[in-house]
């Protein structure tokens, strides 16, 4: 447990070092619907994954344990905007382990891994995905050979979706398979380098502590072999990211390249503890294993049917599946009676400085422009924020046309409903057209 609210911590210190302290207090668009006044947003930002962490280790009793798991939820209250799939993976295996024996945490971390690689593969299982130039794994691909400016053959980015589908159901099913636990790792080392050098380490890092956790089973790390293995396997992780990695511009400024070093080492001294673990403990009761096994086999085929049935698109190891709020493939979610609503907001005529600072202006911006529109949870909030400074955005409600393929106001009459304070279960922001390129 304290591993993983350790990979918690490094994803938060890997957002602050890239997006600075300046927004630190903003949220205008909480994650859970709950708008916290700025000096709670600060410390939930800052400190309560520190103080997880701190707690898990200093203080082991049950007591101890549900405090760092109040923190690291209280850490996910106060998060803007977005909360990543991985941070919800690491938030809810903490909360697991710490009511669990630790003799089942490595079968929870086995059964939360694999839960994520197969749903993973099934939800990339679309139209979308597989045969477009929209496919995120087309698109996530070639830009990335842009950024190292490395020519990239039509052929290599046809075969990178189903590449992806095959390589995350086949790490899933090997950690199901007696005996395959140690195949199933190798494959997640290079699944999660290629992700990490590509940008997103945190959800790498994040992995690799449940896959060190996985082949821990008295509760501690047992490595065999030379330490030396280990720092050379950091060093040579760093050294790889160094040289890979790329900002979403392609360069890369000094902090920037200590960062992407330093997340390389991270990862690659965890793959090296997961590679050389020992993995040998008292075997848990039967009974409690199948517990666990079938706990959390319901909990992701509840996640799974979340998103096939429309109640949500966040949060469900549904990033870079081309899945979108208004898609026309097999997960369409507008089918829904009672699905969250999309509003287009215009800027103000003028906008007081007093808003700006409790509201980004990038994020105005972007909520703002033409070609977009705004989660009716996030428009709830604006438009209080707005009015309270004597202004208004105008949110106007919308509505998909499928001829259009794209979103349109909705008719005045009956009057639209005004928006309401809703879970961010889909992204704050949206493209109007169904077409666009679309990432989250």
């Amino acid at each position: 447990m304290t591993l993983v609210v350790a990979g918690l911590l490094f994803h938060q210190v890997n957002r602050h070092w890239e997006y600075g302290f300046s927004g630190i207090g903003h949220h205008f668009a909480p994650v859970f619907g709950i708008r916290l006044p700025r000096p709670a947003v600060i410390f939930g930002q800052v400190a309560a994954l520190p103080l997880a962490l701190l707690t898990s280790v200093t203080v082991p009793s049950l007591a101890g344990r549900a405090a760092a798991v109040a923190l690291a939820f209280y850490w996910m209250l106060s998060t803007h905007r977005r909360l990543s799939d991985h941070s919800w993976l690491g938030a809810v295996a903490a909360a697991v382990m710490a009511f669990t024996p630790v003799g089942l945490h490595p079968f929870v971390a086995r059964d939360f891994l694999a839960g994520v690689y197969l749903t993973a593969a099934v939800l990339k299982v679309n139209d979308e995905y597989l045969f477009t130039e929209r496919s995120a794994g087309r698109v996530v691909t070639a830009h990335y050979f842009r950024l190292l400016k490395v020519p990239v053959h039509p052929g290599l980015l046809r075969a990178v979706p189903p590449l992806v589908i095959v390589s995350e159901f086949a790490a899933g099913v090997l950690l199901l398979v007696p005996g395959g636990e140690r195949g199933s790792l190798w494959l997640a080392i290079l699944m999660h380098l290629a992700f990490g050098v590509s940008g997103n380490f945190p959800f790498s890092v994040v992995a690799m502590t449940l896959w060190v956790t996985a082949f821990s089973p008295v509760g501690r790390i047992d490595v065999s072999g030379s330490p030396s293995a280990i720092w050379s396997a950091a060093l040579l992780a760093g050294l790889l990211a160094l040289a890979a990695g790329r900002t979403a511009t392609g360069r890369r400024s000094l902090s920037w390249l200590v960062k992407d070093a330093y997340q390389g080492a991270v990862y690659g001294g965890l793959c090296a503890v997961a590679v050389l673990s020992r993995g040998h403990g008292p075997a848990p009761a039967d009974g409690q294993v199948t517990l666990v096994h079938g706990m959390v086999a319901l909990a992701f085929t509840v996640n799974f049917l979340l998103v096939v049935t429309g109640v949500k698109l966040e949060w469900a190891f549904a990033m870079f599946t081309s899945l979108r709020p208004f898609g026309r493939s097999w997960l369409e979610r507008h089918r829904l009676r009672d699905w969250p609503r999309y509003y287009a907001l215009a800027l103000p005529a003028r906008i007081p400085t007093s808003l700006l600072r409790e509201i980004d202006p990038g994020f105005v911006y972007l909520a703002t422009r033409a070609e977009n529109v705004v989660h009716e949870g996030v428009v709830y909030h604006l438009e209080a924020a707005a009015r309270k400074h004597g202004v208004s955005f105008t949110p106007r409600a919308m509505t998909v046309d499928p001829l259009l393929r794209e979103l349109v106001p909705a008719p005045t009459e009956p009057p639209a409903p005004a928006p309401r304070r809703r879970l961010l279960s889909y992204p704050a922001i949206a493209p109007k057209s169904l077409d666009r390129h679309y990432l989250v």
